[in-house]
């Protein structure tokens, strides 16, 4: 239905348009065609529940009006396909991923821009650092709902909008967002009026500061800055330090109970050439009485949120015993041409009094881009070991993705 009423606009806007060449040039030549093609391979060897084997072929196809009077419309249509291999064992299969097949359209939106300013209407795209894509497998994350940003102030970015409603990565309709944040959360299941997020964002030089609030009705708040500083270099070192912290409360008719979180964080690190080594940690009190224990929320996410400690696998706020405790993670980057190479070791020390147990987790991730003829073609290969004081969080993961991003734009 949506996408028909995008249809009509555009097509009325090309018509009341007929009479002023200019605009409708504009429209049609800065239309933009684009979009991937991607193979995924998913394999995980648990010690309890059954192995997970799963592969999926899958293509998002984007398109884009040019502008006409500030006005676009937009779409993104995914397909995914596992071509037979999938085994027939549900307990066996990975149920983020499209089992069998899919056909969806992801975004389908409405855009004006006008003076710095720009609205946006219908099925999009959001990222935000606790709200975002999790485009990790074949189709994203997307939201309906309604977003505004404003770039009046220089390297400033004002951020504001309301989602209503919630498509995950497997699924072809949208659901509201608060049976899908209860669900997940574990309480009885019901609408809420949507969740609001705000955020201002300054870019300063190589600085970056932000602040968010999101607000999920009759569940909890969240506030939650980060700032991340480069220092002065000393020679072809350029040193950095990045530092997070969030707090969360109930609101409403806390449907969670007390809500009382807190999270802090701090990455500190040093880039020297193609290389960047880096430290970080995270910190979750401990709050007896609270829901999860002071456990820090994060429902729209999946291991994408903004916490310093994320690993393949997962993070702190993912566990699936305790979620409160401490977190370090040391990593290294190499960035040389065509190649982007990472080793990280986390480890995550949940508190024992409420279920938690220690674990190590090493993640190897390497992409390769090709050049010349098969520019636009990439190959990805990502590695987690998992190792637990609890059998059933130790695991093995490897994901391989092949993916080519292709530009068909009209001009």
């Amino acid at each position: 239905m949506f996408l028909r009423f995008i249809i009509i606009v555009m097509a009325f806007c090309c018509f009341a348009g007929s009479s002023s060449a200019s605009p409708l040039q504009e429209f049609w030549d800065d239309s933009t065609v684009d979009g991937y093609i991607r193979s995924y391979y998913q394999t995980r060897e648990l010690k309890t529940p059954n192995d997970v084997e799963l592969y999926s072929l899958g293509t998002k196809l984007n398109f884009e009006t040019g502008s006409f009077y500030g006005l676009k419309g937009g779409a993104a249509f995914y397909i995914a396909n596992d071509l037979g291999a999938n085994r027939d064992d549900v307990k066996s299969q990975n149920f983020l991923l499209p089992v069998s097949e899919l056909n969806t359209f992801g975004t389908a939106y409405l855009k004006y821009s006008r003076h710095q300013t720009e609205i946006t209407v219908g099925r999009q795209t959001v990222d935000t650092p606790f709200i975002n894509p999790s485009n990790a497998f074949i189709v994203p994350v997307t939201f309906w709902g309604y977003a505004l940003t404003n770039s009046s102030f220089k390297s400033i970015t004002f951020n504001l909008m309301h989602l209503e409603k919630i498509k995950l990565r497997q699924e072809t309709v949208f659901q509201d967002t608060g049976n899908f944040l209860t669900d997940r959360l574990g309480v009885q299941r019901q609408q809420t009026s949507g969740t609001t997020a705000a955020g201002v964002v300054w870019n300063r030089k190589k600085d970056k500061f932000q602040i968010w609030n999101y607000y999920l009705p009759g569940l909890f708040n969240m506030v939650y800055f980060q700032a991340d500083v480069a220092l002065a270099s000393v020679g072809d070192f350029q040193p950095f330090v990045s530092f997070q912290y969030g707090n969360q409360f109930d609101v409403g008719d806390k449907l969670l109970g007390t809500v009382n979180a807190h999270v802090f964080g701090a990455n500190l690190g040093v880039r020297w050439k193609d290389f960047k080594l880096a430290y970080a940690f995270n910190y979750l009190p401990k709050k007896s009485g609270t829901f999860r224990n002071g456990g820090f929320l994060s429902p729209y996410s999946f291991a994408t949120d903004a916490l310093y400690t994320n690993s393949l696998d997962g993070g702190m706020t993912l566990k699936d015993s305790a979620f409160v405790g401490l977190g370090h993670k040391w990593t290294v980057n190499y960035t040389p041409t065509n190649f982007i190479v990472e080793l990280s070791y986390t480890i995550y020390d949940m508190i024992k009094s409420v279920g938690g147990g220690d674990s190590g987790e090493v993640n190897f991730d390497v992409t390769y881009f090709f050049e010349g003829m098969l520019k636009g073609l990439s190959l990805r290969n990502r590695t987690a070991w998992v190792e637990s004081e609890l059998e059933r969080e130790d695991l093995i993961e490897n994901r391989l993705q092949l993916q080519y991003v292709f530009d068909l734009s009209i001009n």
